[in-house]
């Protein structure tokens, strides 16, 4: 059972340290290609003058990651598919709380340097060397937001 926990702990960190904004895009014809833009505005409403849609974006934040750093992002895939602006259509929080995982190394290996600052493990100071030492990952918000990529006509 232990090692299981220590495989999932493993698991998670990785995950959760290996994580950024992802957005993923559904471009709505395939067969036309715009060149990449320089400059996506970033709109609520659709705008008034005449658009055309060529892509549908989803992008999803890590925990704490601010809906300012999602929409960046967002409008970083939107400008690389040819895209003038992006519309927001929904945009969505999920409360993550924090997650306690445990190191899973174990601090006799001679490649290990983690617990004691850069030292090996003969030079490290702490009596609980030999334990299990806990990382706390942050939780926080992590929002999602739909949007449309459209080009001006």
């Amino acid at each position: 059972m232990r090692i299981l926990t220590t495989w999932v702990s493993l698991v998670l960190v990785l995950l959760v340290a290996g994580c950024a904004t992802t957005t993923s895009v559904v471009l709505l014809d395939p067969g036309k290609q715009y060149p990449p833009t320089t400059s996506v505005r970033i709109l609520l409403k659709p705008p008034d003058q005449p658009y055309v849609e060529i892509a549908k974006l989803e992008s999803q934040g890590v925990p704490g990651e601010p809906e300012t750093a999602v929409l960046e992002d967002a409008r970083e895939r939107a400008a690389r598919i040819g895209a003038d602006a992006i519309i927001v259509q929904e945009s969505s929080r999920v409360y993550q709380p924090p997650i306690v995982a445990y190191d899973p190394w174990p601090p006799y290996l001679p490649w290990y340097y983690g617990r004691c600052y850069g030292y090996p493990y003969w030079f490290c100071p702490s009596p609980f060397v030999f334990g299990p030492y806990p990382y706390t990952l942050p939780g926080g918000n992590a929002y999602t937001v739909r949007s449309i990529a459209i080009r001006f006509k």
